[in-house]
């Protein structure tokens, strides 16, 4: 059992068996992240939540075999999160067939000061985004690809849990060496059909490009698509890509 006291709740876990937990913890021997990378230094700094968060998933997605980071369709898998998968698609349309763009309602020359919803249902900005019922997220941190307007404060709506105007200007931490900003959030889980809304608050205007960083655990029919649709409040998964 998992207790997360910022979103007051508790989850069921269903252990990794032995030969998925080494399938595991060989695959993140060798994620894609350079050595040097912030952003690699933190998610290390946090792998006994992901076992937890992975444990959780699989708990909530039927107990199905974990494949890891190349699973089957009939498997769980792990992958960095997605765009399309949190419900950043083209406006009510379906994203580019295999462009993955981080996107962002406000990322505009003029970036309007005050809180502007962000991860929202992608055909109405103001209503929640609903977790695809075959994915599970456990969302780490965002960057600041394009900091021209600082975020300042996160408030983050999940499932039954308001959580608090979280303050990030003392959490953010420069990376030197990419010239990128990484904020620290606090830990949270989105499990299947949970609802999401998640609004940043920005310091002055400017243009802003953030990106969610963390784990997207699914089915391996959800992590397989090559882009996804928006879908009611949610997204659907398509599978058309042309090479």
């Amino acid at each position: 059992m998992v207790k997360l006291s910022v979103q007051g709740e508790d989850f069921a876990e269903t252990a990794l068996t032995a030969d998925e937990m080494s399938l595991l913890q060989e695959q993140w021997r060798e994620l894609f992240m350079p050595p040097w990378s912030l952003e690699r230094q933190f998610i290390n700094s946090k792998w006994d939540t992901v076992v937890r968060a992975v444990q959780v998933a699989k708990n909530s997605l039927d107990e199905l075999t974990f494949g890891g980071f190349n699973a089957g369709n009939s498997e769980i898998g792990i992958s960095m999160i997605r765009p399309g998968q949190v419900g950043l698609v083209e406006s009510a349309g379906c994203e580019a067939n295999n462009v993955w763009k981080w996107k962002h309602d406000t990322i505009r020359a003029a970036n309007a000061t005050g809180f502007e919803n962000w991860i929202h249902s992608p055909t109405t900005v103001t209503t929640a985004f609903a977790i695809n019922h075959d994915a599970f997220f456990y969302p780490m941190y965002i960057i600041e690809e394009q900091a021209n307007a600082k975020i300042m404060t996160v408030k983050m709506d999940i499932g039954r849990t308001n959580v608090l105007y979280y303050d990030v200007a003392s959490a953010r931490i420069r990376d030197y060496n990419t010239g990128i900003n990484l904020v620290p959030l606090p830990t949270t889980f989105w499990l299947p059909d949970m609802s999401v809304l998640v609004a940043l608050d920005f310091k002055q205007a400017g243009t802003t490009e953030p990106r969610l960083g963390g784990f997207c655990v699914a089915k391996g029919v959800f992590l397989n698509s090559t882009h996804y649709i928006a879908a009611v409040n949610s997204v659907a998964t398509q599978a058309t890509a042309s090479f």
